[in-house]
């Protein structure tokens, strides 16, 4: 979605949460931003003072941010004692379930004459900062212990690049098989897949053991292999 449709929902949203906000309240975006190799499942901002109030939700890959989401209610000036409860899940491949942490925080100043924007921080050593700001990391104002947005780890951006080198180079055994020429049971899939996802590819030939549509598969697996190899070796001459 365009990035105008984007803000212009998120705009629309706003002004219907603000239209039956008390006149000393805003109604702000929230949003998440994860310093860490580590994915979040999800947070949810709670109003303490009633717990039907939640704003938040969705999961925050490692070094990343969650986008903004609509909406939650803050005092338009800050004072001190304004309090938010963050409940937050830490991504575990090998849990069936994971555990909630709960968080209650009392927000720092606004770093500027408004709220702005919820904010739920996490960081490698473990710390969660909640915050609310109209200016973003990198800002002279940003109020957060760090000032810049995530930076990827090395180890990080290497487990993403294995994982797109083992992506690409597992195909290469099947391109070779295609220019090899594929057993007759694998034609007929092969036919079989093409008449369901591309039928017009198919057009001319008649049928799975045309040797014109055995000839098309053996130059679509060289064309395939030789892309395939090219890309291996452009991301071996990058790998992190």
């Amino acid at each position: 979605m365009p990035w105008l449709l984007v803000l212009g929902a998120l705009v629309t949203l706003l002004v219907g949460c603000a239209s039956s906000m008390p006149s000393d309240r805003d109604a702000v975006a929230v949003t998440a931003v994860n310093y860490t190799g580590r994915e979040l499942s999800g947070f949810l901002f709670i109003d303490p003072a009633d717990n039907k109030k939640v704003a938040g939700g969705p999961p925050v890959t490692p070094y990343s941010g969650a986008g903004t989401l609509c909406c939650y209610a803050l005092p338009r000036k800050w004072r001190p004692g304004i309090q938010v409860k963050l409940r937050y899940t830490w991504y575990h491949a090998d849990v069936r379930e994971e555990r909630p942490v709960w968080l209650t925080a009392e927000l720092p100043p606004y770093p500027t004459d408004e709220p702005g924007v919820l904010w739920a921080l996490f960081y490698e050593d473990g710390s969660v900062e909640v915050l609310a700001s109209a200016v973003d990391p990198g800002h002279p104002k940003w109020p957060g212990k760090l000032k810049h947005w995530p930076v990827p780890s090395r180890e990080y951006k290497l487990k993403l690049w294995q994982i797109e080198y083992d992506k690409v180079a597992g195909l290469i055994p099947y391109y070779q098989e295609l220019i090899d020429g594929l057993p007759s049971a694998e034609l007929e899939e092969a036919w079989r897949f093409r008449q369901k996802y591309s039928p017009k590819d198919l057009e001319g030939f008649s049928g799975a053991h045309d040797p014109r549509f055995k000839e098309a598969l053996q130059k679509e697996g060289a064309k395939k292999l030789a892309a395939a190899k090219d890309r291996l070796r452009q991301m071996e001459s990058t790998k992190p």
